[in-house]
């Protein structure tokens, strides 16, 4: 017996070519999903279960009552202009004809308390002063030249 020989044209080999690539192509897709769906299995029962939290919403707390600032006509004057330190109040001037003058204050002067409440960054001197009113006498504590003065003032009207 005699065995035939096969001969390919260019046409043939275009078409085993265009089925190789048809059959890697299906390959790859088919692999994809197989490997994806496997894969998100194999995520799925090995991650743990997760809890999504429950968000209660907190208690409103309603702000601490403030007390109202008196008109301008009623607030305290004391009639200094002053810079904030740590440990008091620095007095840079003092208003010709104002209580401060008249109490003898002088620029320099550090007030530390007003009656004993101790002037601070967290409690300013115009903070502790607006819980008074216009005609109160109060005694200031005073640094002058590394000594402490009490010095009594009765505060004034705003102009």
């Amino acid at each position: 017996m005699e065995k035939e020989q096969i001969t390919l044209t260019g046409w043939h080999i275009v078409g085993i070519a265009i089925a190789a690539l048809v059959l890697a192509a299906g390959c790859c897709v088919l692999g994809g999903l197989v490997g994806g769906v496997v894969g998100f299995g194999l995520g799925q029962s090995a991650a743990p279960s997760i809890e999504v939290p429950t968000i209660v919403p907190l208690p409103t707390i309603p702000p601490p009552e403030i007390e109202v600032t008196p008109p301008a006509g009623e607030r305290p004057y004391l009639g200094i202009r002053y810079i904030a330190r740590a440990r008091g109040a620095e007095v840079q001037e003092v208003i010709p004809g104002s209580p401060a003058e008249e109490a003898g204050l002088q620029v320099g002067d550090l007030i530390t308390a007003v009656n004993g409440e101790r002037v601070t960054a967290a409690r300013p001197l115009a903070e502790i002063l607006a819980s008074y009113r216009p005609g109160d006498r109060v005694t200031l504590t005073v640094e002058r030249e590394g000594k402490e003065l009490k010095i009594p003032v009765t505060l004034g009207r705003r102009p």
